[in-house]
């Protein structure tokens, strides 16, 4: 079976790691910074990563009734609205 569409919290981490990497990419490019504080920063930086991923995961578990409903009506939705699409279009051509 196909992999689930990713979700808006799953596009926020990936987001998340890509302006990580991009902090990286910048530091390692400016002169005069301390590889000290660079590292200090990068640290914190994981650490926030790691404890947003954590509560994610914590919170999706403790609600997972609730995303398997939301999953469900969504794709529901999604499956109305492509229906009325097709309904609208193939009238025109008619």
């Amino acid at each position: 079976m196909g992999r689930k569409p990713e979700g808006n919290a799953e596009k926020m981490f990936k987001t998340f790691g890509k302006n990580v990497d991009s902090f990286i990419s910048e530091l390692n490019g400016v002169k005069g910074v301390s590889n000290e504080e660079f590292q200090s920063r990068l640290d914190e930086l994981k650490k926030s990563k790691d404890s947003l991923g954590e509560k994610f995961k914590d919170f999706k578990e403790e609600n997972k009734d609730k995303w398997e409903d939301v999953h469900t009506d969504l794709e529901r939705a999604g499956q109305e609205f492509k229906k009325a699409v097709n309904n609208l279009f193939s009238s025109r051509k008619s």
